[in-house]
């Protein structure tokens, strides 16, 4: 059973109906989804300030909740801030404005007319994608190795929805930078989107020319190929490993392939225009080790993941200097006296009771040291640091001066400090404990 809590931001009633019986289509009769719509801007921004939802619904058609404004302060920080967003518009305007939203975390823009289709589809993904799901999910263990493989149906949909959770996933787990994000989120799109137009449904360039150059809908085209019963039983096999080094995608159609050698370029001034060969031009730009099979059905390619040094970071440490640390260093002594936390850059870190080790911490765990900063104890464990890497060291003042800045942080080491106290608990009795 999962439980899925989702703000619903819009002042249209209906709107807010028909998005409630959408997303409760997508799931099975065991999960259980609780909305919280809301209609001004203080509303939904308190909310997101203090309930940190990994999903939200925003009406961008809905002037009263101000959308935009709303969008830019969860731009502001997305470290903490830091629910994915299913964005719900009226025009086709509309759409094109927030698709240039690059920095925002938008999984997937569903117009009016689409929320009874698209919607239970991007539920779908999310439920059976929940490891990967947004940023850094306060109570929730990332694993350091991720896999997956997945059939998508011919729905352009599922590719955007694909292409923006795990760039935002990779993103919030330090493993690319900003731009990185956004050329990942365009190359994952792209060459998804080519398995499902031009692999397995067929569509000529020459075709898929004349429906852009008229304004039309690709996925109208998508949806008249899939009235052959062959090709709508054609699926994409996405499949993809993250690691602490690097990110190892497979994308393979049922089609009858193309010859990727004889792709014009698109940056020569004869074809600088051209619509086509974006997807395989921005992949050989970014990864690395890109290759297609003889047939030209299938590709595989690598991102190397960026130096934490380059990644985000939650918005009240940006101005402290990192501490860099090397491998053998101690890092906290047990039983020395400090008003400090540490806030986990990059690393592995050991914590030892006299000479047990205890647990062993890394940037997923977020902090370090927070028990004795917010009990003026000793500290009660000794910190060694198991490889390289690099800490922020945060004084007690400054975090207090940071809380009353953006009380919301208060809320987050409780919640962290919830995370771990439900860990030991399940690690030492098998089951969770709750009060």
């Amino acid at each position: 059973m999962t439980v899925f809590t989702i703000p619903l931001i819009s002042d249209n009633r209906n709107r807010v109906t028909a998005i409630e019986r959408a997303l409760r289509k997508g799931l099975s009769p065991s999960d259980t989804v609780q909305t919280v719509p809301m209609d001004t801007y203080d509303e939904a921004l308190d909310y997101l300030n203090m309930e940190m939802p990994d999903l939200a619904c925003i009406d961008f058609s809905s002037c009263g909740v101000k959308p935009y404004k709303l969008l830019d302060t969860v731009i502001g920080d997305p470290w903490l801030l830091h629910a994915g967003i299913i964005a719900f518009c009226d025009s086709r305007v509309e759409e094109q404005r927030l698709d240039e939203l690059k920095k925002a975390n938008i999984i997937d823009v569903v117009s009016s007319e689409e929320i009874e289709e698209i919607v239970p589809k991007i539920m779908g993904i999310i439920k059976s994608n929940r490891q990967i799901l947004f940023q850094r999910v306060i109570g929730m263990d990332i694993p350091s190795n991720i896999s997956a493989a997945i059939q998508l149906e011919n729905d352009l949909h599922a590719s955007s929805c694909y292409a923006n959770l795990l760039a935002n996933f990779l993103y919030t787990t330090n493993k690319i930078d900003r731009d990185g994000k956004t050329r990942f989120a365009m190359v994952m799109h792209e060459l998804l989107t080519n398995a499902i137009e031009h692999g397995n449904c067929g569509i000529t360039y020459d075709e898929k020319t004349r429906e852009l150059e008229r304004e039309g809908d690709i996925q109208r085209l998508i949806r008249n190929r899939c009235t052959d019963p062959v090709i709508a039983k054609r699926r994409v096999l996405f499949e993809y490993t993250i690691t602490d080094e690097s990110s190892k995608f497979r994308i393979a159609d049922q089609g009858v392939g193309f010859d990727w050698r004889a792709v014009p370029d698109p940056t020569s001034e004869t074809n600088c225009l051209m619509s086509h060969g974006r997807g395989i031009l921005m992949a050989r730009a970014f990864t690395k080790s890109l290759s297609f099979n003889e047939k030209g059905n299938l590709v595989e390619f690598e991102v190397a993941h960026t130096l934490p040094e380059h990644c985000v970071m939650p918005g009240i440490f940006r101005d402290i200097e990192p501490t860099i640390v090397a491998a053998g260093d101690v890092i906290l002594r047990e039983g020395d006296i400090s008003d400090f936390i540490f806030y986990i850059v990059s690393g592995r870190f050991e914590i030892l009771v006299g000479e047990h080790t205890v647990s062993t911490l890394s940037e997923e765990d977020i902090f370090l040291g927070e028990m004795s900063f917010l009990l003026e104890h000793r500290r009660t464990a000794t910190v060694l640091a198991k490889s390289a890497g690099r800490l922020i060291k945060v004084s007690k003042r400054e975090f207090v001066e940071a809380i009353k800045k953006k009380p919301h942080y208060a809320l987050l080491l409780a919640r962290l400090l919830a995370q771990r106290i439900e860990r030991f608990n399940i690690a030492h009795t098998g089951r969770e404990a709750s009060v």
